[in-house]
């Protein structure tokens, strides 16, 4: 029995060190990849903030000049709030400032700008009551590494080039996509919609009908009704509910009215983009709210209006395309 206890306890001291050996491996393995961490970002501090104190970010990239506010939750253009911007664009930038390191500091020479003559980017930051302005210039050929200088401070040094990389963005880049009429189209009941690109307005009103599962079983749009297992949704015509829709072209309005828009303008002469004379116009419901949507075609694209938002949003060509469709045109092959 004492034999049988010295090697339980022989093997729980063996338990111990290994633990004990894993454990400084661990450790050992954290500090070296912090080290290389840090010697990849650098060691010399530029500028060190909470991204919580942040309150400003203006930055000038080929000739556009972006100032950016934040008040703590939401990232907005300061001249023009209701410009809708990629948070996740706005946050990289932010956390790049907040712990800006250099790997070297060079002493600048006489006959070298390092490109701060023409500099790639420039950068104020605002946090707290601390301002800072970082000027990047050229990139060293041999190591990748960017040159920048900070203002009040003669020395030139060099950073990871992804300090940035994250500040090349005009404007038009820095666009969030997003759906602005907020619809879901697997929730729609009804789409009335009229095309004026052709020589004769086309008008078509569709709805969504409970019908049989086998009918509704080569109808892609349609969805399981949670009621019972032999009806489903499908879309049909308002006016002839038993004919079925060619689903592609069904699935094509629904893609268009739920997917996302690819920019932005504000404050836009509506004449200017062809909203004197729209494309298309869509009326849609999901059985509590009711959409009015107007597409039209201007000279360098395809847009869209919503009812009760100011802004003009552009849209892929696909859009408007897919309300071109008559009546015959929807139905599906025989």
């Amino acid at each position: 029995m004492k034999a049988k206890q010295r090697t339980l306890v022989v093997l729980l001291i063996l338990v111990i060190l290994a633990g004990g050996a894993l454990a400084l491996l661990t450790c050992s393995d954290q500090k070296a990849e912090q080290a290389a961490s840090e010697a990849e970002e650098g060691s010399i501090q530029l500028s060190s903030f909470a991204v919580d104190d942040l309150t400003r970010i203006q930055y000038t990239y080929q000739g556009e000049t972006v100032s950016l506010l934040y008040d703590g939750d939401t990232w907005t253009l300061e001249d023009d709030p209701e410009y809708h911007l990629d948070q996740n664009k706005c946050d990289t930038m932010a956390t790049a400032l907040a712990d800006l390191r250099a790997k070297r500091q060079l002493e600048a020479q006489g006959d070298q700008d390092y490109g701060m003559d023409v500099p790639i980017v420039t950068v104020t930051v605002t946090a707290g009551a601390q301002t800072n302005t970082f000027t990047f210039g050229d990139t060293n050929s041999i190591t990748g590494d960017i040159y920048l200088q900070k203002e009040g401070d003669s020395a030139v040094y060099t950073a990871s080039s992804s300090k940035v990389g994250c500040f090349e963005y005009g404007k038009a880049d820095l666009f969030g996509a997003f759906n602005p009429a907020g619809i879901t189209s697997s929730s729609l009941e009804t789409i009335d919609y009229t095309y004026f690109g052709g020589e004769t307005p086309v008008s078509v009103s569709l709805k969504t009908v409970s019908v049989v599962a086998d009918d509704a079983s080569n109808d892609s749009s349609s969805t399981a009704d949670s009621d019972s297992s032999s009806y489903s949704t499908a879309w049909r015509l308002a006016d002839d509910p038993d004919v079925q829709l060619d689903e592609e072209k069904t699935n094509a309005i629904l893609s268009a009215l739920g997917g996302y828009v690819s920019g932005q303008i504000t404050d836009a002469d509506l004449a200017a983009y062809g909203f004197d004379q729209p494309l298309v116009t869509v009326d849609a419901s999901d059985g509590n709210t009711a959409w009015h949507l107007t597409y039209a075609c201007g000279t360098d694209g395809y847009y869209l209006m919503v009812q009760g938002d100011s802004s003009i949003y552009t849209v892929d060509a696909t859009v408007p395309e897919a309300f071109s469709h008559t009546v015959e045109e929807l139905k599906a092959a025989s």
